[in-house]
């Protein structure tokens, strides 16, 4: 049989699967990205055409390349005054194929990458802590063959391979009192504005999942439309609650039943309605999915399609809805120009939650909502990945009557809670087993990962996890020892974001300086803020530089770093300094209360030091023509030599 052996393998074409091996191909290593299905993409690819982010603007490199390449498939194929151009909202909403063009084109563009389907896991082996090789069944060839990797990544949807590798693993959710998480547990929230909490709602922890469905992609355009099927095992009283719905008020249209909401050429990503108690989503019925094998998992996927196909047929079809509103809905179909090889219907079941492994860090509801005392979601100063989508739960229980016909239990939101946040590397590191990360079911409470579980976001930590491995590679290192400065030395060289603020993005705000803005994301991910405000262009004063100092002096490369001069009155070397009587005069203290700030000439003068202690030599200097020195400057010139230091293997 032989072992084929990779640098690194990738298990799950996953967009954090796809990630990860474009990250680690760009470094140069062998890599092989494996998917288990004959579907790459997951969800990007499959439907999921309105991409679930608050702003563009706290996307990492990776997302954000990804957009640019939807941008230029639209403008390139329809012009950039087209409707089409303008309806992919910068790249954020965008059809399947459309989708599969761009990323199918990042992967084949990398040298060093090998990427296959229709291949499933079937054994992992580890030599003690370390995974060492699986054993893969290509279905499409027949064969059987055996992969040895000197790193491995597992970014399936459901934790597959670091099951098989013996990852501990949770599954459901955490009482409210496991980690303090105020919404945790069995919860029914009227998912309307009022966001209302119904009685019944004891935050007790228990073993269901959000529910699972299918992101659609249909049209009304006569000409591209296919229409519903009624499938083969139709279970009308499945949906017959819709019609009390409908007599009711609640329910006026298919529009109430399903979200649907457009991308370009007039196709829509429906997904499940917030408020509608009979929509695309299936609770309950996805339980035994997580622990089933294969052939198993695809029986539930083909029951989770008859569901839906049956919905969409009722709403059509069945005699008692009234003819007005079967005739709106018979206006819609399946875009006849996606996935032709399914029955114009998406092949991937959107998975949102499934195994969660136990990491170096578990990310809580509360890494998501202002730290008490700041005006910012909680500082890691491993930060990887920022993510900025609400806290969310798709329900985890069929319609009940202490829903009130408004709430299904497990179903909620939090946008008003949820702020920017930052994910730490401790998320992806997986606890006992050595030579793996794991960037799609990470380490997080049921709470946690309904914020996380996002495409941009796992995008991100795919990336993150690839330049990672890459370094273990490099360095001879585990994941766990790895240091997570020069990883994130890395990412921010690329573009990847790891802490957020409002006014510093080179990307967005004009006269950003792009190696301040690298300084803020990496102090501010060590401690230096506590709010989303950079304030790059505002005099630093003496007490932030001091306090800056100390913490960079703790880094990884930062031991022996100078501290700023006491004196605000240091003369250059050759001006003499009598007559003088110093006991007379102002107190340096006294003197830095009066003038707070930073002057440039003593800046000079300690990073000169720097230099000499370090044995770098940077670029970025205090402009001899500014009095003080604004906290962009102080920020880019120290995170420059440190960074350089380490680059020259300073010591740690």
């Amino acid at each position: 049989m032989g072992i084929h052996t990779f640098d690194l393998i990738v298990y799950g074409g996953t967009p954090s699967g796809m990630a990860a091996a474009i990250a680690a191909s760009r470094s140069g290593k062998r890599t092989l990205l494996l998917e288990p299905s004959s579907h790459m993409g997951g969800m990007m690819t499959g439907g999921l055409g309105r991409t679930d982010i608050r702003s563009l603007e706290s996307s990492g490199g990776i997302f954000r390349e990804f957009a640019e390449g939807i941008v230029k498939h639209y403008t390139e194929k329809y012009g950039p005054d087209s409707d089409q151009a303008k309806a992919c909202n910068r790249g954020l909403w965008f059809e399947p194929h459309a989708a599969m063009k761009v990323l199918m084109e990042m992967l084949e563009r990398e040298r060093h990458l090998t990427f296959r389907s229709q291949a499933v896991l079937e054994q992992a082996e580890t030599e003690g802590t370390s995974l060492r090789r699986i054993t893969i069944v290509h279905r499409n060839e027949g064969e059987r063959l055996v992969y040895e990797g000197r790193q491995f990544i597992d970014a399936t949807y459901e934790g597959d391979l670091a099951a098989k590798a013996g990852v501990p693993y949770r599954t459901g959710r955490e009482s409210r009192d496991e980690w303090g998480e105020e919404y945790a547990g069995k919860l029914y929230m009227d998912f309307h504005p009022s966001k209302e909490v119904f009685p019944g709602s004891t935050g007790e922890g228990d073993e269901r999942i959000q529910a699972y469905n299918f992101r659609l992609c249909l049209t009304d355009r006569p000409d591209n439309r296919i229409a519903f099927s009624k499938p083969e095992a139709y279970e009308r009283e499945r949906y017959v609650s819709l019609l009390d719905d409908v007599k009711e008020g609640r329910v006026r249209s298919i529009r109430d039943v399903l979200n649907i909401l457009p991308v370009p050429n007039q196709k829509t990503d429906s997904n499940n309605h917030h408020y509608c108690m009979c929509s695309s989503d299936w609770p309950e019925e996805n339980d035994d999915y997580i622990e089933a094998d294969p052939e198993a998992r695809e029986e539930i996927v083909k029951r989770h399609r008859g569901y839906v196909e049956g919905l969409l047929w009722f709403l059509q079809h069945d005699a008692e809805l009234p003819e007005s509103f079967r005739e709106d809905a018979s206006r819609w179909g399946h875009a006849a120009d996606e996935f032709a090889g399914n029955g114009h219907f998406p092949p991937q079941l959107y998975v949102r939650e499934a195994r969660r492994i136990e990491g170096e860090y578990v990310f809580t509801e509360n890494d998501a909502r202002l730290a008490p005392g700041m005006a910012r979601a909680p500082l890691h100063a491993d930060s990887v990945a920022i993510g900025d989508y609400p806290i969310d739960s798709h329900a985890t229980q069929k319609r009940e009557e202490a829903g009130r016909n408004l709430a299904l239990e497990g179903f909620l939101a939090l946008p008003w809670l949820t702020a920017v946040y930052q994910i730490p590397y401790g998320c992806i590191v997986p606890k006992r087993v050595d030579r793996l990360l794991v960037p799609t079911a990470v380490s997080a409470t049921h709470m946690g990962f309904g914020t996380i579980r996002m495409e941009p976001v796992w995008l991100q930590l795919g990336y993150a996890a690839g330049i990672a491995a890459a370094l273990c590679l490099d360095g001879g290192c585990e994941p766990r020892t790895l240091s997570v400065d020069r990883l994130q030395d890395e990412l921010l060289a690329i573009g990847h974001r790891i802490t957020y603020f409002h006014d510093a993005s080179a990307y967005t705000v004009p006269g950003v300086d792009a190696l301040a803005q690298k300084g803020a994301e990496y102090f501010g991910a060590k401690g230096w803020f506590d709010g989303y405000t950079a304030s790059l262009e505002e005099r630093v004063t003496v007490k932030e530089a001091s306090a800056l100092i100390a913490i960079a002096r703790s880094l990884d490369g930062g031991s022996g770093l100078p501290v700023l001069p006491a004196s605000p009155d240091l003369l250059p070397a050759g001006v003499d300094m009598g007559p003088r009587l110093p006991k007379t005069e102002v107190p340096p203290a006294d003197q830095w209360q009066a003038q707070p700030h930073v002057p440039s000439r003593l800046a000079r003068v300690w990073l000169a030091a720097v230099e000499r202690a370090w044995g770098v030599a940077g670029t970025v200097w205090p402009r001899e023509d500014e009095a003080y020195v604004i906290r962009g400057t102080l920020l880019a010139s120290l995170y420059e030599r440190l960074r350089m230091r380490r680059q020259a293997g300073g010591q740690r």
